[in-house]
């Protein structure tokens, strides 16, 4: 009894295409949370500039969208 074989699990195995799909999803995962962030932060900014908080982006907003 002091020396009872206790099943290991098998070893996970991880195949190329499991490693790529992983590397692919997880650089997809940074692209559209970077890309959610900006989104976030131009928003914030358009807002403050609205409310004039920012007076040098809304004079940068006036010229850019000026005909």
């Amino acid at each position: 009894m002091a020396h009872e074989h206790v099943p290991q699990p098998a070893p996970a195995r991880l195949s190329a295409g499991t490693a790529f799909k992983a590397g692919f999803f997880g650089a997809f995962g940074v692209l559209a949370f970077s890309l959610l962030l900006t989104l976030v932060v131009v928003v914030v900014a358009l807002v403050l500039a609205a409310l004039g908080v920012l007076p040098g982006v809304a004079q940068l907003f006036q010229a850019v969208t000026a005909p």
